[in-house]
This record gives structure tokens, sequence and C-alpha cells, in this order.
């Protein structure tokens, strides 16, 4: 329930920066921006772990801050090319019934994002939208061990809007979802595998600063 008003509360954030960036002007024409960024981590779905080896446990990314940057060649007035990466807080909890009382804990862990995607940024408004691909990677004493795939391929899409605070100063607000499969342990060959491969899907909200270099 948590992560699923977080969603919403990050779509309409956007929602609100978009309705009033529609008709907004288009800002300045920069050849390459860099763009720091403060982003939240949403997961949607949980990691599967095998049922008759933990009955009644489930497995779960919690919600967490993260950082990020993203690096952006302008090709066009409307088109871009951009590099991004993230490094996240997010430690994965368990969660069991025991004696009708739910028990919590986690093990400390961290998400490393990299992707690479091309920007659309429609003529005459603030929005922008992003489609592309890149890899998702889990580090910590989660995710120690031999035989552990701690890195995933993973597909991208999403939207934002830049929010013009002053003539010189802007926010880019942007919503992203990364879509991508997850089997930690591999393909279950014997029966015996802890973890289950699973279709994972992640929400991040990101807050960032543009900084432009080389005007049109």
């Amino acid at each position: 329930m948590r992560s699923e008003w977080s969603v919403r509360t990050a779509f309409t954030a956007l929602a609100l920066v978009v309705a009033g960036g529609v008709t907004a002007p288009a800002h300045a024409q920069y050849v390459a921006e860099f763009t720091p960024f403060f982003t939240s981590y949403y997961p949607l779905s949980n990691i599967k772990i095998d049922a008759v080896q933990a009955p009644g446990v489930t497995l779960k990314q919690s919600t967490a801050p993260g950082v990020g940057a993203r690096l952006t060649f302008w090709v066009s007035g409307t088109i871009g090319i951009e590099a991004a990466g993230s490094y996240i807080w997010s430690s994965p909890a368990f969660k069991a019934e025991e004696q009708g009382a739910n028990a919590l804990f986690s093990l400390p862990g961290t998400i490393i994002t990299g992707t690479g995607r091309i920007v659309l940024r429609p003529a005459r408004t603030n929005l922008y939208l992003l489609a592309g691909g890149g890899i998702v990677s889990r580090a910590g004493d989660a995710w120690e061990g031999d035989g552990v795939k701690k890195t995933n391929f993973a597909g991208v899409v999403g939207a934002g809007a830049r929010a013009n605070v002053t003539p010189k100063f802007a926010l880019n607000i942007t919503v992203e979802g990364m879509f991508y499969s997850m089997d930690p342990d591999g393909p279950d060959s014997d029966g015996g595998d802890f973890f289950k491969s699973a279709l994972q899907s992640d929400i991040t909200l990101a807050v960032g600063i543009p900084f432009g270099f080389g005007r049109r």
C-alpha cells in the first residue's frame, strides 16, 4: 500500500508541473546538458522466492532515496541522446506472518542503475519523453554469495517536465519505470533454488538541476 500511495503521489507531482508547462515557452537550446538529481525509488514487485523453503514469507526492496546524474546531447531541438546513472540506498526486506503479527527484517543493500536512452522534447512545451535500456545492479551484504547474479538488463520508459523557476534556473522532474526479469541464483535446474524468476517493475521520481553547455 505504501508503494502504491507513493507512486500516485509521484505522478500527481509530475501532473501539476505538466499542467503548468504545456503551453510554457520552450527552454533555452543547448548542445549538451548535465543534470545531477535526487531520486526516490518505489519497487512495485516482490522478489520471488521459493514458497516451500520460505512459506508465508515475501521479499521486496525497500522504498528509498538515491542520487544520480544525466548527460544529454541534443541532436536537434527536439531529439536527444542521454546517458544516466543512479545510486539508491534500498535494502531487501523479508516479511513473514508469525502468530498473527507481522515480522520485518532487512539486509543491507544498494541498487545501481545505468541506462542509455532517446529523449523526445516536443516543440513549444516543457515536456519530454524517454525510452531506452540499461542495467540494474544490486550490491551489499544482502547479495553476497557464490553464484549470485547481481546484474540484470532492463528496459526503461519515462516522462518529465521542466519547471522554469527563474529565467536562469530550472528543475527537471522525471518519472521513470524500469522493467526486467530477475533470478539471483539462476535457472532452477534441480528444484532447490531459493529465488525464482520474476518480472520486476521499479518506479523512480527524480528532481534535478540542468546545466547547459554550448548554446545553439
